[in-house]
């Protein structure tokens, strides 16, 4: 079981217990990531001291084991590169030794854009756990991405633990308890070495530049719409918002985005970017851009975000799109988040289209 752990979360414990019961596994790696790829851009705790985190976190749990395999190796942490390298320690006349790699539902939902996904499902069986606040594991979309794939995953009773990393760090820079949220070992962790009590985002200045050339917008089946596109290279703004003159929030455009940002993430989506618009556009100062695995996820990252400004009293002008159209676009003044299925991203290309607005974050 494989992440970044930071921190490591009661959240990571049950799913952890779970998949040991459910499967009756011989032992469960916890493995935290030195380079996740989904993360590459993004200001992280060392990894020695995540890897510390989940020492603390899973001392005296039967069967659960800390490795540090994918802090050895340079190079991003790809799972399959990570199975391989297990796989590649078994003695040949040991009993014949079978993989599984955990994953709850929101990672599972990503899967098809992992690196070499095929070859992982040849080398490891894939266990999914259902996650509270998450849609379901979908078997249809995976057996679509993957045909004749469907024996290598197995969904196990999964623990309702809602918990969010980044809330947890977002509750130590305000200075809140996280006890319960975290394994008591982990609180000592955190507090020995002072971490997130000053979080920020790592900037990425390296923006495409490729200029973006398509002047249609496909339907759901891939034929130029009707509609005549917009100049700048969005969907169209329509009756799917309700427009109000009041702007969405007084808060700074970035510190607004940065924060929709988390809220992607907390979703598990994918190559999120941040990008600044200011002195190029009136349309607004940032765009954040993102992807989901499915449309189920696109729907759950959209509404995920949603939910999370407006406990924090800041409300969208306007919502367009749906996940039968393979895109939802939220439009909060300064902010326009664009949340995308790959396909639909590709083809839109926003990055390519503002090649001269600055990447603040990347976050893949």
């Amino acid at each position: 079981m494989g992440g970044s752990f930071d921190p490591f979360h009661v959240g990571h414990l049950a799913l952890a217990r779970a998949a040991v019961d459910a499967l009756g596994l011989d032992r469960l790696l916890v493995i935290p990531a030195a380079a996740p790829p989904h993360k590459l851009g993004r200001a992280m705790s060392p990894p020695e001291i995540r890897l510390e985190m989940v020492e603390a976190g899973i001392a005296g749990e039967r069967g659960l084991e800390a490795s540090r395999i994918e802090l050895d190796r340079s190079g991003p942490s790809y799972t399959v590169d990570t199975v391989a390298a297990l796989l590649a320690q078994v003695d040949p006349g040991d009993q014949p030794v079978e993989i599984v790699v955990v994953l709850s539902t929101e990672s599972f939902a990503g899967l098809a854009t992992w690196h070499e996904p095929d070859r992982l499902l040849g080398l490891a069986r894939i266990a999914v756990a259902p996650r509270a606040g998450h849609p379901a594991p979908d078997l249809t979309a995976f057996a679509e991405a993957f045909p004749g794939r469907a024996d290598r995953v197995v969904v196990i009773p999964g623990p309702e633990v809602d918990v969010s990393a980044s809330d947890i760090r977002r509750r130590v820079a305000r200075g809140d308890s996280i006890e319960g949220l975290v394994p008591p070992g982990v609180i000592g962790v955190i507090d020995a070495h002072r971490l997130y009590r000053q979080p920020q985002l790592m900037e990425d200045a390296s923006p495409v530049t490729e200029p973006l050339t398509d002047e249609t917008r496909p339907t759901r089946s891939g034929s130029a719409a009707a509609a005549t596109p917009r100049s700048d290279g969005l969907p169209t703004r329509g009756a799917a918002g309700a427009a109000v003159s009041e702007p969405a929030s007084e808060r700074a455009p970035l510190d607004m985005a940065r924060r929709i940002v988390e809220l992607a993430e907390d979703k598990k989506a994918a190559d999120i970017v941040l990008l600044d618009l200011q002195g190029l556009t009136t349309v607004a100062d940032a765009f954040v851009i993102c992807s989901g695995g499915s449309e189920r996820q696109l729907e759950a990252i959209a509404d995920g975000i949603i939910e999370g400004m407006r406990a924090e009293k800041v409300r969208p002008i306007g919502r367009e799109g749906t996940s039968d159209s393979h895109w939802v676009l939220l439009d909060y003044g300064s902010v326009i988040v664009h949340v995308f299925t790959p396909p639909e991203r590709d083809y839109y290309q926003l990055e390519r289209h503002w090649s001269g607005a600055r990447t603040v974050l990347r976050v893949q």
